[in-house]
């Protein structure tokens, strides 16, 4: 009935997507889960930093200053892999 992860790797996906469509993009951009996030043309560097702390706040992770690289934030499918990587073995929160 439980699991080690905070919730499963389609809902945390879904999750950050969410937000980048509601906060971080216009409302007529379309964003997928393989879309490069860094390429400048979807998210700016605030953009990012707002990613980030959303993503470090909503799964508790603790994000030290060396996870916040390029790789974990290429796209929406390797940054759940990232959060998934990041909240293993550990209890749902609350």
């Amino acid at each position: 009935m439980s699991t080690t992860n905070p919730a499963s790797p389609e809902t945390i996906r879904r999750r950050i997507l969410a937000f980048i469509s509601d906060e971080l993009v216009a409302e007529d951009v379309e964003i997928g889960p393989e879309d490069d996030l860094l390429s400048g043309e979807l998210l700016d560097s605030v953009a990012v930093l707002r990613l980030a702390t959303f993503v470090d706040e909503n799964f508790a992770i603790g994000m030290k200053p060396t996870d916040f690289l390029v790789e974990n934030f290429q796209n929406v499918r390797v940054l759940t892999r990232y959060v998934v990587r990041a909240t293993e073995g550990r209890s749902p929160a609350g």
